[in-house]
């Protein structure tokens, strides 16, 4: 079973431990692992009012968090904290929270697709 793994020598923030913990639970399912397992690049995803943020590392079916933003990510996504909240426990979709202006999107639009489906917790 895939397991997200943390950089080396670093404990992670509470955004990365939550979706972390989240990320794990959905890898679960082969489905939700075989959607992402070929993709290659970097994710951020960054609370807005604190500015805490995390970065999801992918290549090929390895995925690795870290604490911080790399300078040029693959993607992003930036939200404040009561918003990732309602976004990671399925209670607010990611694509409402883009087209309602609750979160803040770039990059690769499929990565942002692929990873949103194994960091909502459903």
């Amino acid at each position: 079973m895939p397991e997200v793994k943390v950089k080396k020598g670093q404990e992670l923030n509470g955004l990365g431990t939550m979706l972390k913990e989240i990320m794990d639970t959905n890898l679960k399912d082969p489905k939700k692992y075989k959607s992402i397992e070929k993709l290659k690049g970097s994710m951020v995803v960054k609370e807005s009012t604190s500015g805490v943020a995390i970065t999801l590392h992918l290549k090929e079916g390895e995925l690795e968090l870290q604490n911080d933003a790399v300078e040029k990510p693959t993607a992003f996504m930036e939200a404040g904290f009561e918003n990732l909240a309602y976004i990671s426990s399925g209670q607010l979709s990611p694509i409402m929270a883009m087209l309602t202006g609750k979160l803040k999107a770039g990059g690769n639009p499929l990565m942002l697709l692929k990873v949103a489906n194994i960091t909502v917790l459903k």
